[in-house]
């Protein structure tokens, strides 16, 4: 964190209380302490100056002088972070349909989420929307995205979505890659039915056209050559569980014939092998595999738990389900989720593996990043993220290297340290103002006293009008769009 020791604005001292929805040429926060997101040091009673949508400085004091074109807003001691990133969602369709935009971006604006990294969706209407969004047109994060799934398979299967291309072949691997590269989208997604060679087509092809590739680790495929050949990020920690079992080869060709035979029950012996046979000094030796080549794992752990949870009463009296659309609440009734006991427990016995595994990961330094994959059942956008962030700390994690998964980590994986992920002079103005420390308790990320957007202040009682708009528009929408 760079802090002036100077008087950077000569006038009368003049601190004012926050305003709503502020949007200036020059808006000055005083008396701020600053969360240093590198290291968790905290800078305290500092200004921050904000300029054309930037920080333009901060300063450990100031004279500021109030006109038409600064506002100034008294912190009183708050926290200032920067805005946190969901680096796992699916915001304009992919495994669901699309939620409308006005509901679902909000959303995430209110729980200070100013970014996030969409997984697989309808590429034409996530352009649309990230291009109003960029205008000031639509109220939303910045957002960043893949577009259509890459995934192996038959083209009648009823398990494939629409918003997915097949690739069989090497062939049509490179051809898919190419097209998605000239249509514009930032990485490539991967699934998990892929072949071995059509997914180091995949590979190749997207290092000669410079993107980045992503996603499941396929069956085929080890998560150990996975890192190898350079997939960057690894979601769910999918793999995993069995690249760290000591039968890894043997249950690897079981799930696979599983998986060809449609035999369910094969593969749900598979995967409590899997966690059987959990070997913690192979697991040591992946985690040191995956910290070498510098592959970020997103765990989106509040969606097992949220899989773990199908069918439970309880399930339907979140009072955040106002803010879902009313033809979804009906998607995700409990009494529509109810999962057979066994693999209930499965997947609760694999939540604690989870757990175990990324505290295991961080410990070695494999890096960590916060994504949700909401809106699944039950992960709401943008609340759902603090519940990922309290997992992470569940997990192992500190509050601080928590805080990092959300905002300096993505940032170092997105190579954008420069514009986003700590709160310096020079990076975007997407911040979120905290009544507490969220170093102390990574809790507190959660009690938001205030999120900027490009610069655009929205106050306390701004998020709460706009948690009450989002309500009624959810509860309005009774039919899936079209």
């Amino acid at each position: 964190m760079r802090v002036c020791f100077a008087v950077f604005l000569l006038c009368s001292l003049l601190v004012l209380p926050a305003k709503s929805q502020i949007q200036a040429d020059t808006l000055i926060l005083t008396n701020v302490n600053v969360v240093d997101t590198r290291n968790g040091d905290i800078g305290h009673n500092l200004t921050v100056v904000i300029k054309n949508q930037r920080i333009h400085v901060i300063a450990k004091f100031g004279f500021i002088q109030e006109n038409r074109k600064t506002h100034v807003i008294n912190a009183n001691g708050k926290y200032l972070i920067p805005g946190l990133w969901d680096m796992h969602v699916h915001s304009a369709g992919g495994p669901v349909a699309p939620w409308d935009e006005t509901v679902i971006y909000p959303l995430y604006v209110a729980n200070g989420v100013t970014g996030i990294r969409d997984m697989g969706g309808n590429p034409d209407l996530l352009e649309n929307r990230r291009n109003r969004i960029d205008k000031g047109e639509l109220l939303g994060p910045r957002i960043l995205y893949a577009g259509p799934f890459l995934d192996g398979g038959k083209p009648e299967s009823d398990k494939k979505d629409p918003q997915m291309i097949l690739v069989n072949t090497p062939a049509e691997a490179k051809a898919a890659v190419d097209s998605l590269q000239k249509r514009g989208v930032d990485f490539i997604k991967v699934l998990s039915d892929l072949n071995r060679e059509t997914y180091f087509a995949i590979a190749s092809e997207s290092a000669k056209v410079h993107l980045r590739f992503v996603g499941h680790v396929p069956e085929s495929i080890s998560a150990a050559e996975a890192s190898t050949v350079g997939q960057r990020s690894i979601e769910h920690l999918s793999g995993i569980s069995l690249a760290c079992s000591s039968k890894e080869e043997e249950l690897r060709r079981q799930r696979l014939e599983a998986m060809a035979k449609n035999d369910n029950a094969e593969w749900s012996a598979a995967n409590k092998e899997v966690l059987a046979t959990y070997d913690a000094e192979k697991a040591k030796a992946l985690f040191r595999e995956l910290a070498t080549n510098n592959t970020y794992q997103v765990p989106t752990l509040v969606w097992w738990q949220a899989n773990a949870k199908f069918g439970d009463p309880e399930l339907g009296t979140d009072p955040r389900l106002k803010y879902v659309p009313a033809w979804v609440r009906g998607d995700w009734s409990p009494d529509k989720l109810k999962t057979p006991q066994p693999q209930l427990d499965y997947l609760r016995t694999l939540v604690a593996r989870d757990l175990e595994i990324t505290r295991s990961m961080q410990r070695l330094a494999v890096p960590i990043m916060a994504g949700t994959d909401g809106p699944d059942p039950y992960v709401f956008p943008g609340f759902s993220l603090h519940d990922e962030l309290s997992m992470l700390v569940d997990g192992g994690l500190t509050s601080i290297q928590a805080l990092q998964s959300a905002t300096y980590v993505p940032a170092l994986f997105l190579n954008k340290l420069d514009k986003f992920g700590v709160v310096e002079p020079g990076r975007a103005a997407d911040l979120v103002l905290l009544d507490a420390n969220p170093v102390e308790n990574i809790r507190n990320a959660s009690k938001i006293s205030a999120v900027l957007v490009g610069g655009k202040y929205y106050s306390r009682a701004d998020l709460d009008q706009m948690l009450a708009r989002v309500a009624e528009k959810a509860a309005a929408q009774t039919t899936m769009p079209k």
